[in-house]
């Protein structure tokens, strides 16, 4: 008897081995393991899951431009993964990919878009950002998409004129305006900004600054806004002719500050602020013309100079307005849906506020730039010059005449010629 009840036990115990696993080991176990689960196999309660696992998620592909994501900016980094991490987990099915790549040069991300969008459209990215002077040339090539209809009203009406303006290509929008940089003048002293505010107050008060003076192509951009503050256009100089009493002007100006030792000549081997940014920072220099994000990195650094518009020959500020857009670059319907949601998403104003902050740069929202940390002194003043800014000169636009522009400036600087000399030889060259 005794020997029956164990062989008894021993049978049961090896039916139960030979029984099918019980429902528990089926579902957690089995589909986790085995990557090709028997077609056999159903799993009712695990249904929408498998739904889920079988349909491919949309990945969003997004080139960030490196200085607006430095590799050794933690802080910046950080905001971006978090933002892009909340995007995705509201947005079912969409996993954001993102690439840092050079602006510009070999491999960077206007020679590819050029060079991809002809033989290799699939490795291009869905969304990217562009400066003014790159979102000119991808509209006339064709490599970005109007963005008419894609924002939100709220979001266009929140931007700057003046940077919606920015993003504009013959009146349509293609570039969606992100962070700002406007240019002014940062400078050691404890009187009024007004002190560099036209010529006559440098002159009077003997108000030295430095600016890139040199331009490797085209003219110097802050002698091109004093130009153009002094009466010029940029459609003059477009069709190659020249204001010629806003030329003299500036010219006498640069004439009469090299004369009274306030314009150093050396400012003509300066092509842009970082030529002489070291100087700034240890006061050999007391003032130079740089960008808000320039500035805005200083102030974090501890060194809190003040700021002032650049010179020009009436009192109303001005500035030069540049910054980076959002561009579409996918022909795709449905990834366009999904980027416009992804834009709408970023140019929220806490999020855009954050981001702005952390990289140091203007929003392109009004309402965020009272959110972004700025002192309350300086969103005004920068607010004060985007109501009067002027859009960058592109390098192929009048970019003869700039020269001769340009060339009248340098002879001014170095003292070769006059104003009135100077601005006649232009004249000259012009109607020639």
């Amino acid at each position: 008897m005794h020997l029956f009840r164990c062989a008894l036990v021993v049978l049961v115990m090896l039916l139960a081995a030979c029984a099918p696993a019980g429902s528990a080991v089926q579902i957690t176990r089995e589909p986790l393991i085995s990557p090709t689960p028997a077609p056999t196999v159903t799993v009712p309660t695990l249904a929408p899951t498998l739904e889920v696992t079988n349909t491919a998620p949309l990945t969003l592909a997004i080139w960030w431009p490196e200085p607006l994501s430095p590799v050794d900016d933690l802080r910046v980094s950080t905001v971006l993964s978090e933002q892009t991490a909340a995007f995705e987990a509201q947005s079912a099915g969409v996993v954001v990919e993102t690439r840092l790549k050079k602006p510009r040069d070999l491999g960077g991300i206007m020679e590819t878009l050029r060079t991809a969008s002809a033989v290799a459209p699939g490795a291009l990215p869905d969304l990217t950002l562009l400066r003014r002077e790159d979102l000119l040339e991808a509209v006339q090539m064709g490599l970005v998409q109007p963005l008419e209809g894609r924002v939100s009203s709220a979001i266009i009406g929140n931007l700057y004129t003046a940077a919606l303006e920015l993003g504009q290509v013959n009146g349509q929008l293609y570039g969606l305006p992100y962070v700002l940089d406007v240019q002014h003048i940062a400078y050691w002293g404890d009187f009024p900004s007004g002190d560099f505010a036209t010529f006559d107050t440098v002159l009077e008060r003997g108000r030295s600054y430095a600016f890139a003076a040199s331009a490797s192509t085209g003219i110097s951009p802050v002698f091109l806004l004093q130009y153009l503050s002094a009466g010029g256009s940029l459609a003059d100089l477009s069709v190659g002719e020249v204001n010629a009493d806003a030329l003299r002007a500036v010219l006498r100006f640069y004439e009469q500050a090299v004369s009274a030792g306030i314009i150093d000549p050396v400012v003509l081997n300066y092509t842009s602020a970082n030529d002489y940014l070291v100087a700034l920072q240890s006061r050999t220099i007391p003032a130079g013309v740089v960008s808000s994000t320039t500035y805005l990195q200083l102030g974090v650094n501890g060194q809190p100079l003040a700021f002032a518009p650049i010179p020009v020959p009436a009192s109303q500020p001005t500035t030069i307005l540049n910054g980076w857009m959002w561009v579409l670059t996918t022909t795709n319907t449905d990834r366009q849906a999904v980027a416009s949601d992804f834009l709408n998403w970023m140019l929220d104003v806490t999020r855009q506020s954050q981001y702005s902050q952390a990289a140091h740069m203007l929003p392109s929202l009004r309402a965020s730039l009272r959110q972004a940390g700025i002192n309350a002194a300086y969103a005004d003043f920068v607010t004060q010059l985007l109501g009067n800014a002027v859009l960058p000169l592109p390098e192929a636009s009048g970019s003869a005449t700039a020269r001769v522009l340009q060339d009248a400036l340098v002879a001014v600087l170095n003292g070769q010629r006059t104003a009135e000399e100077a601005a006649q030889d232009a004249l000259n060259q012009l109607s020639g």
